[in-house]
């Protein structure tokens, strides 16, 4: 009986010593402590539904909202309800829905809109804790993507889901027309601008312009990552800080000042001198272009696009990307709410994801280089050059003010100015300097 309970209890003895190692044979060795991991799984329960509400200002369409990124929510998450608010006019902007009382879970902008649309009314949330809490790995972002989040004073207010930047759009059938060579990756600013003078002419009745700047985005994506205000001082930075005027010299009145360039920009707008009427031989280019509402439009003629030119003293820095925000919104309904809202967050930056709107031609945010290489081969042009957005290494980010876009459009209104030579460029310094610290004021008195 004495070596039967001996047995007995150093049998009892190892199975309460919970992180003793128990070794079985010729079995390998386990640890007592894989119960309580096998006890929490067990213990561990499935989250309840939720309901998530996603809304924008920018007036997608459901189905649009759907095709990048609804149905693909709804698939991964089938037990949670997915829905989509449209701003389909009066009333259904922010301030409107505000003022109905209209709650959404998150909110999705592009950068400068976001910032404009959701902090200057205080509905961001730092999800720092909630990012932390689900393992969401930011290392696997671009840091340019998130540079922009990451230079601001309010947190992690929201993550980048899709991108885009500036390229050089061209059309091949009037580089062919002229016989003029092709741009290429890598190309520089004077190469632009002599190919520029070799395809600025008259024939007949129709006027060909060789390059015309993007000026709307080349300012929100400058390279030289110019802030439009000053984070600490919240004043323009127009005419205080030197680099404008190197901006606005080598992208925008060097290339108006090519013969032919600025009568055109005085009688034309770019956008449609490319895409409509066929005359503009190169173009700051989005590949949202192709993803977006210009597909048909481009299947009229033969065009390609390359790398954006990068300035001598920055090499292989290309334009800043426009970049699409994702928040979880204060009005997030409860904890239950933002944990599915971050899960669903956490799934839009994974590879799986990343990888099918990178098909769909929307340039994906993460580092992964499997994904990158699916830019745009789901699309009908997939045999276009996609890799001259991934060329050069993306420009950072700036702090984006909350009035960022009422005064991007008065940059901008002195931009054109300078171009079509109405006003030269100190004066268009002064000017923008000027309306801007008035908007400033008038903004914050509201």
């Amino acid at each position: 009986m004495i070596p039967l309970l001996l047995l007995a209890v150093a049998l009892m003895l190892a199975g309460c010593s919970g992180g003793s190692t128990v070794t079985t044979g010729g079995d390998k060795p386990t640890t007592g402590g894989q119960d309580k991991d096998d006890k929490a799984k067990l213990e561990e329960k499935p989250r309840e539904p939720a309901e998530v509400v996603f809304y924008s200002q920018n007036g997608m369409t459901p189905a649009d909202f759907d095709n990048r990124f609804g149905n693909s929510l709804r698939k991964k998450f089938p037990n949670d309800t997915i829905k989509y608010i449209q701003n389909t006019g009066k009333g259904m902007d922010v301030p409107g829905m505000l003022a109905s009382n209209t709650h959404y879970d998150v909110y999705f902008a592009n950068v400068g809109y976001f910032e404009n649309e959701v902090i200057s009314y205080d509905l961001q949330l730092d999800m720092s804790d909630l990012i932390k809490q689900h393992q969401v790995d930011l290392n696997r972002i671009d840091p340019s993507n998130i540079s922009g989040i990451r230079n601001s004073s309010y947190g992690m207010y929201a993550l980048p889901v899709v991108a885009d930047t500036l390229g050089i759009m061209y059309n091949k059938d009037i580089f062919d027309k002229f016989g003029v060579p092709y741009p290429k990756n890598g190309v520089s600013w004077a190469e632009i601008l002599d190919m520029s003078r070799k395809l600025t002419r008259t024939e007949g009745d129709k006027t060909y312009a060789g390059y015309l700047p993007f000026t709307n985005y080349m300012l929100s994506m400058n390279p030289l990552s110019i802030p439009l205000v000053d984070e600490k001082t919240q004043t323009p930075t127009i005419n205080r800080d030197e680099r404008w005027k190197k901006f606005y010299q080598t992208l925008l009145i060097a290339p108006a000042e090519v013969s032919g360039i600025q009568e055109y920009l005085k009688k034309h707008n770019a956008i449609d001198g490319f895409f409509k009427d066929q005359e503009v031989a190169m173009i700051g280019g989005m590949t949202a272009f192709v993803a977006n509402s210009r597909e048909d439009q481009l299947n009229k003629f033969n065009w390609d696009w390359v790398s954006l030119p990068s300035f001598q003293d920055l090499p292989n820095v290309g334009g800043q990307p426009y970049t699409q925000y994702f928040g979880i919104t204060r009005m997030a309904k409860d904890k239950k709410t933002a944990d599915a809202a971050m899960e669903m967050l956490k799934y839009l930056l994974s590879d799986e994801f990343q990888t099918e709107v990178a098909r769909k031609g929307f340039m994906p945010v993460v580092k992964n280089l499997d994904v990158k290489k699916e830019f745009g081969q789901g699309t009908k042009v997939k045999d276009k050059n996609w890799n001259a957005y991934f060329y050069n290494k993306l420009a950072e980010v700036p702090y984006k003010s909350v009035n960022e876009i009422p005064i991007a459009s008065l940059y901008v209104a002195n931009m054109n100015k300078v171009m079509i030579g109405e006003i030269d460029l100190n004066t268009a310094l002064r000017l923008s300097e000027e309306s801007a610290v008035k908007k400033l004021q008038e903004l914050k008195a509201k």
